[in-house]
């Protein structure tokens, strides 16, 4: 089993800590007689902070047997690796893809199916393309 941790976009994962600051912070600053006409709207915004939370703490790749585990956050999911047909370095601001749990903007999209694309971004982008090469030696890297 091989884990690898979402590579992190430095200002998108600065705003992301901001908002959740700002959204822990927020009852704080409630005057104390309208406390209980905010009770709803301060237990929607804790659950806001702690769901981006999960998201930034809580993404990684994980290679167990044949299969790539990818979590961020509630979305989680299984990639057979014999399934793989090709890994695109991503280079662009902009991602097409299906699906992203990830947190960098400079990742990998790995096409796999006949139709599937996933965007994920390892930190160690090489060591985890190898690790999968490992098991899949017909993988095109592009």
């Amino acid at each position: 089993m091989k884990k690898f941790y979402s590579d992190h976009h430095i200002p998108t994962v600065t705003m992301l800590w901001l908002i959740v600051v700002f959204l822990i912070a927020t009852p704080f600053f409630t005057p104390n007689q309208i406390w209980g006409e905010m009770f709803i709207p301060i237990i929607i915004v804790a659950l806001c902070a702690i769901f981006i939370l999960w998201i930034l703490l809580d993404t990684k790749y994980v290679i167990k047997n044949s299969f790539l585990h990818y979590t961020s956050g509630p979305i989680r999911g299984k990639i057979d690796i014999y399934k793989i047909n090709a890994i695109v370095h991503q280079k662009k601001w902009f991602v097409q893809s299906s699906l992203k749990p990830a947190l960098g903007s400079k990742g990998l999209v790995i096409k796999y199916g006949k139709f599937d694309d996933i965007y994920i971004s390892p930190k160690r982008k090489q060591e985890f393309i190898d690790a999968l090469l490992e098991i899949n030696p017909h993988i095109e890297i592009e």
